[in-house]
């Protein structure tokens, strides 16, 4: 083996390390994200009293939207299938797909998207914890559908019973965390057709959540808000990070 080959593979091997310490690194941060998620006391009353209240919110501003919406899809089982499938199915799977193509695209940016999923999922936390909210599935009185339960026969979930919180449901994450992947993507891809990925993953994820009857339209847009604000910090950091190492160098 010659030097130059020798040297193409120790640096392959540290570039491999670096990248499993971070897959290990951040996997088990987002278990304990979900861990205490799932251990946060479920405050029945308050969160259907608060559920209440963000439909007098969306009446008042004109956009309750949300049973009108799944009426139109529940009649065909195709629409069920494909709103149910994006929800299960496109949340996790296209989050780590994106975080390893983001990783491998730019180094630095990954770092700051990284870190606003986790400064997003801190605040997620404390809102779960004092401001729990039930999720329309669970009113079925107001004739929401829990398009998932019903469909697929599934739990709606489909997660382990310790780390389910039916009323973790303000913000919406699910929606958030697509809309940070779609911000991500549209920042460092050039290609176009990654860019209009961008555009259609958070789109789609917005349109399943409401429609499976999983959140409000209000839980999406505070999962917005909560995002972009996660983003914000993270940028700080990220400038005061760097503003350090020029410090010190």
């Amino acid at each position: 083996m010659t030097p130059s080959t020798r040297t193409k593979v120790k640096k392959a091997l540290r570039e491999l390390r670096l990248f499993f310490f971070e897959a290990v690194l951040l996997v088990g941060l987002m278990l304990v994200y979900w861990i205490i998620r799932g251990a946060l006391p479920e405050r029945t009353t308050d969160a259907f009293g608060r559920a209440y209240q963000i439909i007098h919110f969306e009446q008042r501003f004109g956009f309750f939207w949300e049973s009108g919406w799944q009426e139109h899809i529940i009649g065909d089982r195709a629409l069920v299938d494909i709103v149910n499938g994006i929800y299960l199915y496109g949340h996790l799977p296209l989050l780590v797909g994106c975080g390893i193509w983001i990783y491998v695209q730019s180094r630095e940016r990954y770092r700051v998207y990284r870190n606003a999923l986790l400064i997003s999922a801190v605040i997620g936390l404390f809102i779960y914890g004092f401001f729990p909210v039930a999720p329309p599935r669970l009113m079925p009185n107001l004739g929401f559908v829990d398009t998932i339960a019903m469909f697929n026969n599934k739990s709606n979930t489909m997660q382990p019973g310790f780390i389910v919180n039916h009323y973790a449901a303000v913000p919406s994450l699910h929606f958030g965390w697509a809309l940070l992947v779609g911000i991500a993507l549209i920042d460092i891809a050039r290609n176009w057709w990654v860019r209009a990925f961008a555009v259609l993953f958070p789109t789609f994820m917005f349109f399943a959540i409401v429609l499976t009857g999983n959140h409000f339209i209000f839980d999406a847009l505070a999962g917005a808000l909560v995002v972009l604000l996660a983003i914000a910090l993270a940028f700080v950091l990220e400038n005061i990070r760097l503003g350090l190492r020029q410090t010190v160098s």
